[in-house]
């Protein structure tokens, strides 16, 4: 009889449940869309009902192609840093406070003042910040104190879900490092910080590494979802590390790009990454012993969107087509023209929330090819910047390319040469959380040998390699780019 792994991403905008065989196949998958709640400029809220009605919904519909008892495991992939507050029963008392909301920037600040930034980024491995569960936590405890005394855990998505399935609290490693109360090296909860800030350690659930079984399907569960009474349930990830695990960065090294809207670059490494700038930050890896160092660009494919939006109207497969198509007929370095990819602030490498997109460097002689190829070396550039730490710490030069951003074919190439590493494109680029969940649930249920898998899940189909000529161009080139937004940062910042 052949077996399967159950494997849910459960993101912002919908939960997608996957089927994957023995093989490692994908065989198939069922969305179910939801929304989320935004108010009062910077708040954003999710009813974790609606989470459990999705997951529900596409548990059965995907199971419905198989025998249900052929799923030997299910494991998440969730998104990350919220805060939702549960009774002893296991019931919300307010809604999830999700990874967008802002509203605790006073006790960001109150955070910041307690322990000290550079402290907080040791123990965790991130920057305080009002985008992490913690201060989100903390916000509660003030403003609504009926609802923190009533708190018995705080919980992830998944781990929400998790709960429903077994009756189990738990977390993983990974997901528990984007709480910003997480201690990084000791893979526990910080003492320290918790102690600081008037927290209760007991609020936040026991962590695991994330391929943990941590019970199975109780009876009430599988008459909700389809899934059948005692599958395991494996812990699973936060979303950001089971896309690691979907690009094959499942050992030291490994390095790799996602690129959607937003974009980040990770490597898989042995230890936290060392960076005095702090451009980056590290997450607990959903490996067991290893860490996730990263750093994250809030506008990469976002840029491109606008800009063939902006200046080629909106049929996307034809805009995209013609920017790759105009920027071939321009050169490297876009005859002088830069363009700062900003368009929503910068996350890394300058943690501006004012930083501003710009094309710098027009002339009479300005084209408009020369913006689309300026386009995409901003991107590039920007990315190298945030790269440039991860890549000096391992020994691999093929760098991963995942995410719908990897589509276009010609940034492919604008990124092998700005960083000088050959770009690696998989068989299946959009699907790496639902895979690296399912490679958890594999592993974990013993499904899977071990997470070299997923080689055998997403093969590399194509390699691009660098113009090594052009490599030596840009590395001059991004030296500028640096420079330009560092004359620009004053301006960025006048109130």
């Amino acid at each position: 009889m052949k077996r399967y792994i159950l494997a849910h991403d459960l993101g912002t905008s919908g939960n997608k449940a996957t089927l994957f065989d023995e093989q490692g196949s994908l065989v198939d998958s069922r969305v179910t869309p939801y929304t989320m709640e935004v108010f009062n400029s910077n708040w954003a809220e999710q009813n974790p009902a609606i989470w459990w009605d999705a997951v529900c919904s596409s548990s059965k519909q995907v199971l419905s192609t198989i025998d249900p008892k052929q799923v030997v495991a299910v494991a998440f992939s969730g998104q990350m840093m919220a805060c939702l507050p549960v009774d002893r029963e296991g019931s919300p008392l307010h809604n999830a406070l999700i990874y967008c909301d802002q509203r605790s920037g006073e006790e960001e600040a109150e955070f910041i003042d307690a322990l000290g930034f550079d402290s907080i980024y040791s123990i965790t491995g991130h920057r305080p910040s009002s985008s992490y569960s913690l201060t989100k936590l903390l916000w509660i405890k003030k403003h609504l104190p009926e609802v923190y005394e009533k708190t018995y855990k705080v919980l992830q998505a998944k781990d929400y879900m998790n709960f429903l399935l077994t009756g189990e609290y738990a977390t993983d490693y990974n997901d528990a490092s984007g709480t910003n109360a997480f201690d990084l090296l000791n893979f526990d909860w910080s003492a320290e910080i918790l102690n600081a800030m008037g927290v209760d350690p007991s609020l936040f659930p026991k962590a695991y590494p994330s391929s943990t079984q941590i019970g199975s399907v109780h009876k009430k569960a599988s008459e909700q979802t389809g899934i059948p009474e005692g599958t395991a349930v494996i812990v699973g990830s936060g979303d950001g590390g089971c896309a690691s695990l979907g690009a094959g960065s499942v050992s030291f090294g490994k390095p790799y790009i996602y690129m959607g809207s937003s974009s980040w670059v990770s490597i898989a490494s042995k230890k936290p990454l060392a960076d005095p700038q702090k451009i980056g930050f590290t997450w607990a890896h959903p490996v067991a012993g290893l860490y996730q160092p990263c750093a994250t660009m809030q506008t990469a494919g976002g840029s491109i969107s606008w800009f063939a939006r902006t200046y080629l109207g909106n049929d996307k497969g034809k805009t995209l087509d013609s920017i790759n198509e105009l920027a071939k007929q321009s050169k490297p370095g876009a005859n002088g023209l830069y363009y700062l990819p900003y368009l929503l602030g910068e996350r890394s490498p300058w943690w501006n929330s004012n930083a501003k997109g710009a094309f710098v460097g027009l002339d009479l002689n300005t084209t408009f090819a020369d913006h689309c190829m300026a386009l995409m070396e901003g991107i590039a550039m920007n990315q190298k910047l945030n790269f440039a730490a991860m890549l000096n710490e391992v020994p691999d030069r093929q760098v991963m390319f995942i995410g719908g951003g990897a589509l276009n074919t010609y940034l492919r190439q604008v990124l092998a040469d700005v960083f000088a590493c050959e770009i690696a494109v998989p068989q299946f680029l959009t699907e790496a959380t639902s895979m690296g969940a399912a490679l958890l649930g594999g592993v974990g249920s013993g499904l899977y040998e071990d997470f070299t898998m997923i080689e055998k899940m997403n093969p590399i189909k194509e390699v691009v390699k660098p113009n090594l000529e052009n490599a030596s161009f840009y590395e001059e080139r991004t030296a500028r780019f640096a420079q330009l937004y560092r004359s620009l940062e004053p301006w960025f910042n006048q109130k």
